[in-house]
């Protein structure tokens, strides 16, 4: 009972801190990773939104026109009015499905 022996509690005050830095550094290059994960899924949304919106302005902008072209050809044939209706419904519904291949695409990237 006569063996007294020192206290060295810095050696063991220095392996825990360096454990809890290491545990710390693993933490913030988690949250980095996720932070920068997250950062790249918004910018792929936001370019998705971006391509499905061009594309449906353009089928609309596209179906404008032919609705354009079929009231001038109207005015000069009338009697063709129902043929060229329906040139123009099969042309919107073209579009349409344009429109909803690209919508699919966009999902499955």
């Amino acid at each position: 009972m006569n063996d007294i022996q020192l206290y060295r509690g810095s050696e063991l005050l220095i392996r825990d801190s360096r454990r809890a830095g290491r545990t710390i550094s693993r933490y913030q290059a988690g949250a980095q990773i996720r932070v920068a994960g997250v950062d790249t899924e918004t910018d792929v949304t936001l370019s998705k939104v971006d391509s499905l919106t061009a594309v449906t302005g353009q089928a609309m902008s596209a179906v404008v026109r032919v609705a354009q072209a079929q009231k001038q050809l109207e005015l000069l044939a009338p009697e063709t009015s129902g043929r060229l209706a329906l040139l123009a419904d099969d042309h919107a519904i073209g579009l349409a499905e344009i429109a909803v291949d690209h919508r699919r695409l966009l999902r499955r990237q």
